[in-house]
């Protein structure tokens, strides 16, 4: 599974990883004690996985890497418990190789349901950790993803362990069926491929769909490359000034070309936005020319604290538009408990001196130019986040512009992995996006989540900072480009009831988890 996602990326052994598991959970001795064993079974597959998925956190501190995989893990151990119990197709006649197609097909639903439900959970139990779904580890299938501005990425999961159930389940009862000359048709299978068929010409209608009426925006993005240790160093201040200035000002100053939008990413700039050095570096700026500027900035604002913001601006700083960050990173942004227990404050002020304070509302941000459109503001991993960015959905032209900080995990996986997670935003809400990383993948999306110009006849490639070499993260460079907003944009399905479908289908295993455990109660 750990194979699926960058910097590996193989992403048809996404459909083939569960089939080992599945077996090794379908074929334990049956006992009081299938539970355990199917949770320590499935609960050590999850725990490798994510060490080598999140391998990328050892940058921040090793404990966080082996804690938060452990946690996690215990999703795979919950699932497995299910699997080995009431999603296990022995349970019709004890026997693996005779199950009947309507069995396979109730536990293949039955397992889908309860990853999915398990997944939905994670992405927002104890603040939420959706990263890297099953759905997340075929973003290259462009086709067959669209399906997630239904049933979002959680949506896409069950698809894959459904059909990876049934493929399982043929895998015992094929061979017995030869080995008896008693070879029969398999309603299951044909099932399973009709679904993919399915998703398949959805897919393909919604990417071959060309808007009728859009918007162009020419947009400047800028990375600047910034490390870690630099970036917060009053020493180094004036030249990350210098450095933005540098890295804008002479496309601003291009006689031919007149940018609508230029981006900036996360905390871009040392100082917080009211301080009077930023202020005046920043009217300087916005007097070149006529441009809106969106930059990640700092807010310290007195009585009430300091914010992660998302800032727009025009002509100079006297009516700020402001979007600060609502959902923040626990012990990256503040440390949960450390004002109601002391010995955590105590634990807290070496580690973050202060807590960020989040932000309440989720009202786009309006712009003018070239003519008005709105802006779905996400700063860092809110773009990991389809609940969230579904409350920023109005009917509006609008486009969503994250801008994030990955320099904290050097040259690792995690900035691909966070650009793959991202994308499925653009699919869900039918937005594009465009993308601004200090360190990362600077990039440009569309609304199918497409890296590339699908509208031109001669495509320029990859509208990414890095284009095809996604090695280095540490690029300093500006990304001159034009994106394309839809001016009347649908409200899609996925927008207006978010992960219901993985509510439902996480109900329904559940529900089936209590009738089994009546069922065996009420036999003994």
């Amino acid at each position: 599974m750990a194979l699926c996602y960058p910097k590996i990326s193989i992403s048809e052994l996404i459909w083939i990883w569960p089939i080992p598991l599945i077996t090794s959970l379908w074929t334990l001795k049956r006992s009081k004690k299938s539970i355990f064993k199917g949770f320590g079974l499935a609960y050590l597959s999850g725990l490798f996985f994510f060490l080598i998925n999140l391998s990328w956190l050892h940058h921040i501190h090793i404990a966080s890497c082996i804690l938060l995989s452990s946690y996690l893990a215990c999703y795979f151990g919950i699932w497995g418990s299910f699997v080995a119990t009431v999603g296990n197709v022995k349970n019709s006649n004890g026997s693996l190789s005779r199950c009947s197609s309507f069995m396979s097909i109730k536990m293949a639903f039955l397992n889908g349901a309860a990853w999915c439900g398990l997944e939905w959970i994670r992405g927002w139990f104890l603040t939420g950790f959706p990263w890297n779904g099953l759905g997340v580890g075929i973003v290259n299938e462009l086709v067959i993803i669209q399906v997630a501005d239904i049933v979002g990425v959680t949506g896409i999961s069950f698809v894959i362990i459904f059909c990876s159930t049934i493929i399982t389940s043929l895998i015992f009862r094929v061979p017995y069926e030869i080995k008896n000359s008693k070879l029969k048709a398999h309603p299951d299978f044909i099932l399973g491929v009709s679904l993919i068929i399915l998703m398949f010409i959805y897919g393909t209608n919604k990417l071959s769909k060309v808007p009728s009426d859009q918007i162009e925006i020419r947009t400047l993005l800028i990375q600047g490359g910034i490390n870690q240790d630099e970036k917060w160093n009053p020493s180094t201040a004036q030249e990350i000034y210098k450095r933005y200035w540098d890295m804008t000002t002479p496309y601003l100053q291009l006689e031919n070309v007149n940018f609508d939008l230029v981006v900036w990413p996360e905390s871009s700039l040392p100082y917080s936005l009211y301080d009077q050095e930023t202020q005046k570096y920043l009217n300087k700026i916005l007097s070149i020319n006529n441009f809106e500027l969106a930059l990640g900035i700092n807010e310290r604002v007195p009585q009430e604290g300091i914010y992660n913001s998302i800032v727009t601006l025009k002509n100079n700083t006297e009516n700020p538009n402001i979007y600060r960050k609502t959902h923040l990173v626990p012990f990256g942004e503040y440390v949960p408990f450390r004002k109601s227990i002391p010995i955590v404050e105590k634990i807290a002020a070496n580690s973050l001196g202060v807590d960020f304070s989040s932000g309440k509302k989720f009202e786009p941000l309006p712009m003018n130019l070239p003519e008005p459109y709105q802006i779905i503001p996400l700063v860092c991993f809110e773009d990991t986040f389809g609940s969230l960015a579904r409350k920023f959905v109005r009917d509006s032209p609008q486009l969503i512009v994250n801008v994030t900080n990955d320099g904290w995990f050097k040259e690792s996986a995690a900035s691909e992995q966070h650009l793959t997670n991202a994308i499925f935003r653009c699919i869900e809400l039918r937005r594009p996006m465009v993308r601004c990383a200090n360190t990362g993948m600077t990039c440009l999306i569309d609304e199918c989540g497409s890296l590339y110009d699908r509208y031109s006849s001669s495509p320029s490639g990859e509208r990414l900072i890095h284009g095809k070499d996604r090695s280095n993260t540490f690029l300093r460079a500006s990304l001159p480009e034009t994106i394309k907003i839809e001016k009347s944009p649908k409200t899609t399905i996925y927008s207006r009831i978010g992960d219901t479908f993985s509510i439902v289908l996480g109900l329904i295993a559940f529900i089936a988890s209590i009738l089994k455990w009546y069922r065996s109660f009420k036999g003994n």
